[in-house]
């Protein structure tokens, strides 16, 4: 197996969840960490990020405000709503607790390498990115405490949770991007990223490992929100903004912004708040196993159908 193949993000991600499913428990002990492993991934995913960037104002504001209305408000609504009628008061409040988890998450670095891969708009996805990174330190606190309320979530835990994992990374990140160790970081920042995912997801499947393979219908129906709020409704969006001749590279960038939320940070919220209940954590790795079937299917449909749809304005 070449190194190529070790470095390639699709097969960490799946190799990540293979790895879950084989191991099971016995990596459970992971899971005791995922805070700071998710700490370093973050200030690895920040490096590239510059404030100098929304020194233009229009740099800022229209994609911004674009990626919040699209990540938070569209797909958390529909996600939202999908969990309630699904799981709320059905047995399955665990799942429910899960998917709001999710819905307050910022979202997924993989936006930024996944709109480069399809030439997307690169000012976009960095700017709804990290944008919305600051926007979470008062987002999701907001959105767990609106939803699950001061019994299940302590206010005190969250701002801990948030200042370790989006603060302090950006701060550090900011020494790192210093001229005479920026080349380095740079360098060696996408893989460390990638595996240090590996060890985040891998502890969170084989957590759930019981449940993918003893509770299948439900499994299905977490699948099934996902689906729909991912693929279906990722395609409405194409639909209408190619109808709208919407130049193409805005719609890839905030399409990614749209649908992928940060599974790894769901993940490590989930098990930090619920450690003796596993299955809160089993919509984030679903997520994480959707996230790598998206980026796959989506290319597929970008390179085929999207600019054809574009030219002739359906």
């Amino acid at each position: 197996m070449s190194i190529k193949i070790l470095n390639n993000r699709d097969f960490v991600l799946t190799f990540s969840v293979v790895a879950g499913l084989i191991l099971g428990d016995s990596i459970e002990f992971l899971s005791e960490i995922s805070l700071y492993l998710l700490m370093f991934a973050m200030v690895a995913s920040t490096i590239n990020f510059s404030f100098k960037s929304w020194r233009n104002t229009s740099n800022l504001i229209k994609p911004l405000a674009g990626s919040l209305a699209l990540n938070y408000l569209l797909t958390g609504l529909v996600t939202v709503i999908l969990a309630w009628l699904f799981f709320l008061n059905t047995g399955h409040n665990s799942l429910w607790v899960g998917f709001i988890i999710i819905v307050a998450a910022p979202p997924g670095p993989a936006v930024v390498p996944f709109t480069t891969m399809l030439k997307g708009d690169i000012n976009y996805s960095t700017t709804g990115l990290f944008g919305l990174y600051i926007l979470a330190i008062v987002l999701t606190p907001s959105i767990m405490l609106a939803f699950l309320g001061t019994s299940l979530i302590s206010p005190l835990m969250i701002m801990q949770i948030m200042v370790q994992l989006i603060i302090i990374p950006l701060i550090i990140s900011r020494f790192l991007r210093h001229r005479k160790t920026l080349p380095y970081a740079q360098k060696s920042a996408g893989t460390v990223t990638k595996w240090l995912f590996f060890l985040i997801i891998a502890p969170i499947i084989g957590m759930n490992r019981d449940v993918f393979f003893q509770e299948p219908y439900m499994v299905l129906k977490v699948a099934a929100v996902f689906v729909i709020t991912m693929f279906l409704l990722a395609g409405a969006y194409n639909y209408v903004m190619a109808k709208n001749n919407t130049n193409k590279a805005l719609i890839i960038s905030s399409t990614f912004v749209m649908t992928i939320k940060s599974a790894a940070f769901a993940a490590v919220v989930s098990t930090r708040f619920f450690q003796d209940d596993p299955v809160v954590a089993m919509p984030a790795a679903v997520l994480s196993i959707f996230i790598i079937l998206f980026a796959i299917l989506y290319s597929l449909f970008v390179n085929k159908l999207l600019y054809k749809m574009i030219k002739k304005k359906i």
